[in-house]
């Protein structure tokens, strides 16, 4: 179900239409407005500027954001892999102690 929300940004008023809750489509509208704010009160910047130069900004930290993720995301994979693997040999060597132990029995029974 859409949503329809209206946000300021820059000091205007939007109406956004999502299908994410209210509460997220604020959040994110507050994000950018507060890029937006950081870059206009460091400068004098022609508005369509300085929101083309916040979009930019919050595009660079996305992808910072997704290549972290990504490559968390793969750490993870190999752990999982890493893990699968120690839990074979861990299956092997019981099943080795297993042998030890009856060969030794064997071994004391003579």
């Amino acid at each position: 179900m859409s949503n329809r929300v209206i946000v300021r940004i820059g000091g205007m008023n939007y109406t956004v239409i999502a299908d994410d809750p209210p509460e997220h489509v604020q959040e994110i509208a507050k994000y950018f407005d507060d890029k937006l704010s950081e870059i206009t009160s460091s400068s004098s910047l022609p508005p369509l500027t300085a929101a083309v130069l916040a979009g930019i900004t919050v595009t660079d930290e996305y992808f910072k954001s997704k290549t972290s993720a990504d490559s968390l995301v793969q750490q993870m994979r190999d752990y999982v892999g890493e893990n699968m693997r120690m839990r074979a040999e861990i299956s092997e060597l019981r099943r080795e102690l297993e042998k030890a132990k009856l060969e030794i029995e064997r071994y004391r029974a003579k």
